[in-house]
């Protein structure tokens, strides 16, 4: 019992364990609700669904993502969330980027998008935060419309939905809109991409490739399952980016470079980051120390 306690969001948050003693309660509650996040905003999420209930029993979703888009988006930044599901992320690097930045947050699922949409709406109309742009849509890798395949599994966990040309077994289909970053983005710079598309990550890389190839994106955080053959990791080493596996302890973020594999836990997904400022994502990540387990957010007005 003690084991399962002793992380960081207990320990450097330990109220958080009075919210994870009653959140069986209020996980029986159905649909989205308003979870309170360690960094101050607050996301609707489903606590019936593994986003929602990670929120809820520890106030944060992906530590290491989590802490690393806090320490590498600064104020001013523009930066894209592909993969954007009900707005996590894209609140929190909104919250990092501050008034004089700029989000573009992608998601196909109407569903999900919906919920997006009110989560931004709600943090815009209480905080200081970027401008948003959301788009009711997948990058890949040309213009058109896909199949986004729902498996059985999304009715416990609405972040596994994923574009593929085969469905599964049980699996349902919806058609999407699909757009390439590279016309979303125009001549635009990114500071940060955070890419989480369910192994469509290809597709959207090959839809990037003049922002890749004129080194207009400086840092992608990105999740890969399969480093050691991984398209991903080509794609990316073949346009100049050196590549990092993320990981975390009990005092703050660990990085190492890629070759040594995955630095994530065993109930998380493997997390990456590819960089055009090693020194910079060096400096930034090796600090001690938690960003996302303190309030980052501030109120309007």
């Amino acid at each position: 019992m003690l084991q399962r306690l002793w992380k960081p969001w207990f320990v450097y948050r330990p109220t958080q364990l009075l919210r994870r003693a009653w959140a069986g309660w209020r996980s029986r509650r159905g649909g989205p609700l308003p979870l309170r996040t360690s960094w101050g905003a607050e996301i609707g999420a489903d606590p019936r669904r593994t986003i929602g209930w990670s929120i809820l029993t520890t106030g944060i979703y992906d530590l290491a993502v989590s802490e690393v888009l806090f320490r590498l988006v600064s104020p001013g930044d523009t930066v894209v969330d592909a993969g954007a599901h009900v707005g996590y992320m894209t609140v929190l690097m909104g919250v990092a980027a501050g008034p004089g930045g700029s989000v573009l947050s992608f998601e196909p699922h109407p569903e999900l998008f919906a919920i997006l949409e009110r989560n931004i709406a709600e943090v815009r109309s209480k905080f200081i935060a970027a401008a948003f742009s959301c788009h009711q849509a997948a990058l890949g890798e040309r213009a058109g419309t896909a199949y986004l395949h729902l498996p059985p599994a999304f009715e416990t966990n609405d972040g596994v939905a994923r574009i593929a040309s085969e469905t599964g077994p049980g699996c349902q289909s919806l058609a999407v809109r699909v757009t390439t970053l590279d016309e979303a983005l125009g001549n635009a710079t990114v500071r940060v991409l955070k890419l989480d598309v369910e192994g469509y990550e290809p597709q959207v890389l090959k839809g990037s490739v003049h922002a890749l190839t004129e080194r207009r994106i400086t840092h992608i955080v990105f999740e890969d399952h399969s480093v050691a053959d991984s398209e991903v990791v080509r794609i990316l080493n073949s346009t100049g980016y050196r590549l990092y596996s993320l990981g975390w302890s009990m005092r703050g973020l660990r990085i190492a470079p890629i070759a040594i594999g995955s630095l994530a836990t065993c109930y998380e997904a493997p997390s990456f980051i590819a960089t055009l400022d090693p020194d910079e994502v060096l400096t930034r990540c090796q600090q001690r120390g938690w960003r996302s387990l303190r309030c980052q957010i501030r109120r309007s007005g």
